[in-house]
């Protein structure tokens, strides 16, 4: 069928259609007709070429040929004789390019009622036309897959129609709800063919999307059991039925269409149990018996079927991501179908993505896991017309020739060791097979890695299994002869070499390799001369002994030497067919053990027969070169013959080396524990839960008892180069490769393990030096395990330790666990236990028993990074929480802020305490370990360091972040213990340099709702308090002449703004002066403290419930007016806030939440329109000038509402309810807070309301007579026009604030009918009254336009940006439209999913025309006071081929002031990847320990059970931040922070929204120069705009007045004005439009005025 678009396939003259909608793009959208191939594999259908001639075709007018059928259009017509016209018109149109399908569409639309209904429900025919409404759905469902077949219309035609865009989504809608309704499988075998069609392949799909997957889905599953049924019996040669056969086809198409278009809005876990599913129904088979064969015959037998299946397994690949479910039946089907020439294509383009990608680890592994699980059941069995092939082999070949086909090693390739080191594991298990077509593909894949450029960069690991891959097929190298000789050019006329051939081009092409790079020469390489023997040439022997000669690989000391020298002896050098030159290497080589210049055991050498033999034939011997070597070896057999010494012997010679025993160290001595010799008791027996010392933190700095600098023993040196050495043995057993398959492995092992042991003695020691534990430390804290809890030691050569998140393959593994129990099993070796519970119980004792400041600090550095690997300690629950319960008990009793002298400074003591606050938070990482008490302690812990600000902030500074973090991690004990953490921020809130830090907590607390939700009056004044602080603070700072070049409020640290700072990243633009860029960053800092307050304010009121609201606001302005006391009048920002308040306070944060964004004025038709502008507030009335409805909408500079209205019932109705108030006398309004719906009423201190309503500080109720004056208040209380004087910007007096702190906020009944609608303040009385702007004034109608379309709340950009695997350039990074699973869900968890052709307010720029420029989706968030909208790269179109795409990517990242990156390339990123002007900040998400594992990785995890593989602990992301060197730090992820991959998108969310709040302020204030204009938020320019549009108005009025000869103040309008309400009315019942009662407003107005 073809894929022409609804609207394409129509009539110019066609009511209902519109322009094409675009394509969905190439790749996803399948028919049987258009699949490569597929036209020999038709049932039934139109083939390819049938298709292509209905292109040849003159187009068929649908109506005109509709028309001549009798009946058809006739309404009154019998249903059955309509119904039969229909049927011989669907066949006649079948086949036929087809025009005008809108008009017969609108023709047929009362058959179409009868046979579905409408989308308000179906018709229920009766039992006498159940038969025709059966047939008429039928007959509809065949007529759409006409459509969609013969739909093409001319091109012409197309482009001069002129449609409503609305018609066409009423046919789209009318016709995908007929496509929807399909309930039977004959209707869904119909309506499949049609639904891609009718909706431009999923792009404009009616309804849910989800329901439509769900659709779409069922109708596959329905399909697969009708073309492939549990129980089928037909031959493999027969195909499913036609019917069926389209239907699947189809299905999957439109299925893949659904995921490419709108995968973000999908379940990602449906989606991946469909692709699952299907992929494991196509590695069915069934057994057929053939002349008395049995052989494998696979049940789904249609290579277009299996098209479809890995189409859909790409679209989730492309356009999603593919979970671990899915991805083990994916790869065995992609392997098994890629010798189907059908798929061979798309086979390998998903391989290569998937090698590309993240996937490639996953994606290998699988592979593995596959070809380990053999030949089993029907994969033992030849598959059917295939009698050489087993299924099992075939997933075997399409493995290999992925890999050695697809994957590409040359110069583009990324991570060349990376991905040879997993390719070289799947490999070798298919050469197991000896599989000659599998050979021929593994052994020159072989040599290309060998002779690549990169292939220095593979590890050791990878060139053992490389070599296994040769050592395990030499058998077929013993087994084949040369049919080309080596070193001869094979033509390509001429026959394929024989696997001999490719085996040794393979063999010397490795040992190449080895004798020019620094390899140590496996042991496997050696075995590969004994087992080739003499089929290996002279040439290629030769060069194996020059290479292991040069290499010294068979010296004394290695296992077997003697046995492995004998033997090639024997075959190289006793067999004199062999050339000279080998001979004569192979007798040079037997020299090297007695050269050797350390002390080895030759004992029994010359005992030795091929010793014997050697000297035996000395006569026989012509070359004076092999004369020499014998000699020699003669001579050395008699000179070296002592024993060696063991490990143990050498062990503890060095460990008694290593301490000096008349040193003793003085530790705490409440924990020196001795045995009855006086030596230390070993830490594993020491109990964990000691008692605390009285004062630990006076411990600290304590003196050596012997009183003497430690350097001054002569022994010092001696003891530092024993120690060091025992530590490079350790990292040399845990990182060389020598001993891998080596039978002393074992050995070798446990003696690392008491190694290990012998330094964790040092360590406890009281006989070793400080500078030697600290030295063993350094070494044990770069202990590291993986997720398969192996061992590693990371690089040394680091700046700082956290920055050591280097890539796994870097390092060389130890075969070692740090389980103690149930070990982890070889399947040859048991691997030997670490002693990690040990080594912690170590620690805790050191944490105990030391007195050294400086082993303190490094423990407590070391440990901070250290445990964020949760693998290491994960099976020390017991060890860990002791751990951590003692340092809470150390730190509630260290006083670091006490009056008595202790023994370190101030500074060390500041220092001391950040570290120990520091390693607190790592222990969040074993959340699920702590309890909940533990949890509470440790919060609040936290929270007493925020009291730290005697000395520098570090300490309260990185307890703030600490419980940025545990807001997140430790909810539940926030949630707790906030109240009291609130109570320490007021006491530290002076803390110039805590000012930022202190304000973004405050801010992310309040991006958590759940956090406050039970908050109290006081901690809300806690909040508002600190926050009026810092404006009173920054005001008062203003003031002084010398504030810009003093640290201000905002000031930063002191290390913030030095140059070597490692995190500063430079962008090569030439910095300001010093001076200058100081000046300019304190004035930016300041004014972020001050936006920020105010913000803080902004957010915890608008949050507030209308109750709450009333009892806060008067110590909320009474704090702003005492801060604001130093100016002459109110300033903006006060008045911003006033207003925020005033219309807000009877407003849930629900209703605020539900506000529209955007002011859009309806569509009336003719209409009267009227502004008035009262303080800070416009009030529009539009009134249809021939209608009853009218519009009013309401503007502050805090916020806008409009709401429709029958102005005639209004105004009539308020009308005679006022007539009937006025006969009642005035009685008081009941005791109550703020009504949640006021009444609208205004007046001036004059003219006061009735029955008002004072909202003090104990809510007591006035009443009023109405139209008088109040000629007295309460003592307390402020005049009545404070409010109005405040809202004009003036000033209160500061005795009155200190005198009476209450504000008289009043509510009541309206003075008058006019100001029941025309009003800004929800009914606030005492106000001045609305003044009405002049009418059909451009100037303020332009004003207006302006405001209306600056955004309510504060909008945000921010970009996110996904880094693969090896990606490290612009282009790679732009390109990519797909990510990992964890991408996903942190995607997921920083905002909602929002279509961009439905956005209506802010969009950052992004197309919301529906055209998808942009793509479909993108990724928005907001609270009460900010929306965030973000560039998220994977979700805009980006195409190798089309340049305007990455251009406009680009264009839109480009332009924001921060990025987030998503880094999973396994490098760092680069500040100047995507260079940019506007590129402030950059928040880069990495994660910890997710680097690639090792070969011995993947194998571990293949022989691990699957369903566990996922079920480890949460993985940790490390945030950090890169700023552009011009800017201040700001932010608590300027140190990097580690965190859960749950708590990590509101982490890193908050961040985001803080580094674009201060950038905005940092480019205002570089924009208006030092001392120029304050930073202006979207509130403020509204407000700007409302006093613009004040004095705009006051000039005008003047004018006209002056013109008019009025006197001054009249508010009268000139009489053309007023006939634009139509005839004058005196009663407003009487009123017949809305512009006479708009009329009437207006007048009433004016004469109460």
């Amino acid at each position: 069928m073809g894929s022409a678009s609804l609207a394409a396939a129509t009539h110019t003259q066609s009511p209902g259609i519109g322009h094409s909608p675009a394509s969905i793009g190439e790749g996803t959208r399948l028919q049987a007709n258009s699949v490569p191939g597929s036209e020999s594999a038709d049932h039934g259908s139109s083939t390819f070429s049938e298709t292509q001639s209905i292109d040849r075709l003159a187009p068929v007018d649908s109506v005109a040929l509709a028309e001549g059928h009798t009946g058809l259009a006739d309404q009154d017509a019998a249903i059955g004789d309509r119904l039969d016209a229909l049927g011989v018109l669907v066949s006649e149109l079948k086949g036929q390019p087809l025009t005008n399908l809108g008009g017969l569409w609108c023709m047929l639309e009362g058959i179409v009622e009868f046979a579905f209904g409408n989308s308000s429900g179906v018709n229920k025919p009766s039992e006498l036309d159940l038969a025709h409404h059966q047939r008429a759905r039928r007959l509809i469902l065949s007529l759409l897959a006409v459509f969609a077949e013969g739909g093409q219309a001319d091109g012409e035609q197309a482009e001069t129609s002129h449609i409503d865009a609305e018609d066409v989504q009423k046919m789209r809608a009318s016709i995908l709800w007929v496509i929807g309704s399909a309930c039977s499988w004959e209707e869904v075998e119909l309506a499949v063919q049609s639904a891609a069609w009718a909706s431009s392949d999923a792009k404009h799909l009616s309804g849910d999307t989800v329901q439509w997957f769900e659709r779409a889905r069922s109708w596959v599953e329905l399909a697969v059991d009708h073309c492939y049924p549990e129980n089928m019996t037909r031959e493999p040669s027969e195909g499913p039925p036609p019917g069926p056969h389209e239907a699947l086809t189809e299905s999957l198409a439109f299925l893949a269409c659904i995921i490419s278009t709108d995968y973000p809005v999908l379940d990602p876990t449906a989606v991946s149990e469909i692709v699952s599913s299907l992929c494991e129904m196509t590695a069915r088979a069934r057994l057929v018996s053939e002349n008395g064969l049995e052989e494998v015959a696979w049940i789904w037998t249609e290579p277009v079927h299996l098209y479809g299946v890995i189409n859909l397994l790409n679209t989730v690949i492309t356009y999603g991501a593919l979970s671990q479910n899915a991805l083990l039946p994916g790869i065995t089907m992609l392997c098994t179908t890629a010798n189907v020439p059908l798929c061979k294509e798309l086979c390998c383009d998903i391989i290569y993505t998937m090698f590309t990608s993240c996937y490639m680890r996953d994606a290998l592994l699988t592979m593995n896991y596959v070809m380990r699980r053999g030949n089993t059941g029907l994969n033992s069995k030849s598959i059917y017309k295939m009698p050489a092939m087993t299924p099992y082999q075939a997933a075997v070949n399409g493995m290999v020739y992925y890999i050695t086909q697809i994957m590409d090693t040359g110069p583009t390739g990324f991570q060349f060791s990376l991905r040879t080191g997993n390719c070289l594991p799947v490999l070798g298990e298919a050469a197991l097979g000896m599989h000659p077509e599998v050979l021929s593909m593994v052994f020159p894949y072989l040599c290309k890695v060998a002779n690549d450029d990169r292939v220095d960069s593979m590890l050791p690991d990878d060139w053992t299994v490389l070599i296994a891959i040769l050592e395990n097929t030499v058998e077929c190298r013993l087994s084949d002869e040369y049919e080309v000789e080596p070193g001869s050019d094979i033509d390509e006329e001429d026959e394929p070499p024989t696997l001999a051939y490719l085996y040794d081009g393979a063999l010397q092409a490795i040992v190449s390799v080895f004798r020019r790079s620094s390899q140590p020469t496996p042991t496997s390489l050696v075995n590969l001369l004994f087992k080739m023997r003499n089929v290996l040439s002279d040439e290629l022997a030769q060069s194996m002994l020059q290479f292991i000669d040069a290499r010294g690989s068979l010296r004394p000391g290695s296992s077997n030497w003697l046995e492995s020298l004998e033997e090639m002896m024997h075959l190289y050098y006793f067999d004199r067919s062999r050339s000279t030159l080998l001979r004569r290497q192979m007798a040079r080589l037997c020299t090297r053990p007695f050269t050797e210049a350390f002390d080895v055991s030759l004992k029994g050498i010359e005992r030795k027969p091929f010793i014997i033999a050697v000297l035996e034939q000395l006569h026989l011997e012509e070359d004076e070169k092999i004369i020499d070597s014998v000699l020699e070896i003669l001579y050395m057999s008699l000179r070296w013959t002592k024993d060696s010494k063991t490990f143990h012997n050498i062990l503890e010679f060095a460990l008694r080396a290593a301490i000096e025993p008349e040193y003793v160290r003085q530790i705490q001595p409440d924990y020196m524990h001795q045995d009855d010799n006086g030596d230390m008791v070993l830490p594993e027996q020491l109990s964990l839960n000691m008692q605390m010392p009285t004062h630990p933190i006076l411990l600290l700095g304590g003196e050596s008892a012997a009183m003497v600098d430690e350097k001054s023993y002569s022994s010092w040196a001696r003891i530092t180069l024993t120690i060091n050495c025992l530590l490079k043995v350790v990292e040399w057993r845990m990182s060389s490769n020598d001993t891998l398959g080596d039978e002393t492995y074992d050995h070798l092992s446990v003696d690392t393990i008491s190694l290990v042991n012998g330094l964790l003695d040092l360590l406890v020691s009281k006989h070793t030096f400080p500078s030697a534990q600290r030295n063993i430390l350094l070494g044990f804290l770069r202990f590291h395990a993986d997720a398969n809890m192996r061992v590693y030691m990371l690089l040394p050569d680091h700046d700082t330790l956290l920055e050591q998140r280097v890539s796994l393959h870097e390092n060389a593994r130890m075969r070692l666990v740090v389980q103690s129990d149930d070990a982890v099993v070889n399947n040859t070796v048991d691997w030997v236990p670490f002693p990690i519970a040990r080594y912690i119980r170590v620690l805790v004792y050191l944490f105990q028993t030391n007195i050294d400041i400086e082993t303190y600090n490094v423990l407590c550095r070391g440990l901070m990074v250290q445990l964020t690997n949760t693998h290491l300690f994960s099976t020390c629950k017991e060890e860990v929480t002791a751990f951590l319960r003692y340092l809470i008990n150390y730190m509630r009793v260290a006083n670091y802020d006490q009056e008595t002298r202790t023994r370190i400074s101030s500074v060390e003591k500041n220092r001391t305490a950040t570290y120990t606050y520091g390693l607190q938070v790592s222990f969040m990482h074993y959340k699920g370990w702590i309890k909940r008490d533990q949890q509470d302690l440790l919060i609040s812990t936290l929270g007493d360091g925020l009291m730290m600000t005697s000395g520098a902030p570090e300490a309260p500074q990185i307890c703030l972040h600490a419980l940025g973090v545990a807001m997140l991690e430790l909810h539940g004990a926030m949630v707790r213990m906030l109240p009291s953490i609130l109570q320490n921020l007021v006491r530290i809130y002076s803390a110039a340099q805590l000012s930022v830090h202190l304000l973004e907590f405050v801010s992310s607390i309040s991006r958590n709702q759940g956090l406050y939700t039970n908050f109290r009056k006081g901690d809300y004044q806690v909040l508002f308090a600190v926050a009026i602080n810092y404006i009173r603070f920054h005001n008062n700072q203003r003031r002084r002449e010398t504030s810009l070049s003093t640290n201000t409020a905002g000031a930063r640290p002191a290390d913030v703004g030095e140059k070597s700072d490692p995190r500063r990243q430079s962008t090569g633009a030439i910095p300001a002066s010093p001076s200058e860029k100081q000046l300019l960053n304190d004035v930016a800092l300041s004014q972020y403290v001050l936006v920020m307050a105010y913000q803080v304010i902004d957010v915890y009121f608008l949050s507030l419930t209308p109750a709450l609201k009333a009892e806060m606001f008067d110590s909320i302005i009474v704090g702003l007016l005492q801060s604001n006391y130093s100016r002459s009048n109110l300033d903006e920002v006060n008045e911003v806030c006033l207003d925020m308040v005033l219309q807000n306070h009877s407003r849930s944060s629900e209703d605020i939440l539900g506000l529209s964004d955007v002011t859009v004025q309806e569509d009336f038709g003719p209409v009267v329109e009227r502004h008035w502008i009262q303080h800070n507030g416009i009030v529009t009335i539009r009134a249809q000038k021939e209608g009853l409805m009218a519009q009013i909408i309401e503007r502050s500079c805090s916020g806008a509402t409009s709401r429709i209205v029958d102005l005639t019932a209004e105004v009539s109705r308020k009308y005679v309810e006022r007539a009937e108030r006025t006969e009642r006398p005035p009685t008081s309004l009941p005791a109550s807070p703020l009504s949640d719906s006021p009444v609208s009423a205004f007046g001036s201190l004059s003219q006061s309301a009735s029955r008002g309503r004072s909202i003090g500080r104990n809510r007591r109720l006035h009443s009023m007579a109405p139209g008088l004056p109040s000629l007295h208040h309460e003592p307390d209380m402020l005049p009545h026009d404070s409010i109005a004087r405040l809202l004009r910007g003036e000033l209160l007096s500061q005795s009155d604030l200190s005198r009476a702190p209450r504000f008289p906020m009043r509510f009541g009944a309206a003075p008058c009918l006019a100001l029941e609608f025309i009003n800004a303040y929800q009914g606030l009385q005492n106000l001045d009254v609305p003044v009405m702007l002049p009418p059909n004034f451009e100037a303020v109608a332009r004003s207006l336009r302006i405001f209306d379309n600056t955004a309510m709340v504060d909008t945000h950009k921010v970009s996110v940006a996904y880094v693969g695997p090896g990606q490290t350039t612009e282009r790679e990074i732009l390109l990519n439209q797909q990510g990992s699973p964890a991408y996903w869900n942190f995607l997921r968890g920083m905002g909602h999913i929002r279509r961009l052709g439905q956005m209506k307010d802010f969009s950052a720029g992004l197309d919301t025309s529906g055209q998808d420029s942009d793509g479909r989706y993108t990724l928005g968030w907001r609270d009460l006071i900010a929306k965030l909208i973000f560039h998220v790269g994977t979700l805009m179109p980006a195409r190798e081929d089309k340049q305007e795409q990455i251009v406009r990517k680009k264009a839109h990242m480009g332009n924001d002031f921060v990025h987030i990156v998503f880094n999973e390339s396994g490098r760092d990123y680069e500040f100047d990847t995507i260079p940019s002007q506007f590129n402030f900040v950059q928040i880069i998400v990495t994660p910890v320990d997710g680097q690639v594992p090792t070969p011995e990785d993947e194998a571990l995890w293949l022989r691990s059970d699957l369903s566990k593989v996922n079920a480890r602990m949460d993985q940790l992301y490390k945030v950090k931040t890169q700023i552009n060197p011009d800017i201040p730090f700001v932010g608590p992820a300027a140190e990097p922070k580690v965190l859960t991959l749950t708590a990590l998108p509101g982490f890193v969310r908050s961040v985001a929204i803080h580094a674009v709040v201060f950038s905005q302020v940092y480019t205002s204030c570089k924009s208006a120069g030092i001392g120029g204009a304050e930073y202006v938020s979207l509130w403020r320019a509204r407000l700007q705009i409302i006093k613009r549009v004040r004095a705009h108005a006051q000039k005008e009025r003047t004018k006209r007045l002056n013109a008019l000869g009025s006197q001054p103040g009249s508010l009268s309008e000139s009489s053309a004005d007023m006939a634009e309400f139509g005839e004058p009315i005196s009663d407003p019942t009487m009123a017949t439009t809305a512009a006479q009662a708009l009329g009437y407003l207006v007048r009433d107005l004016e004469s109460f005025v």
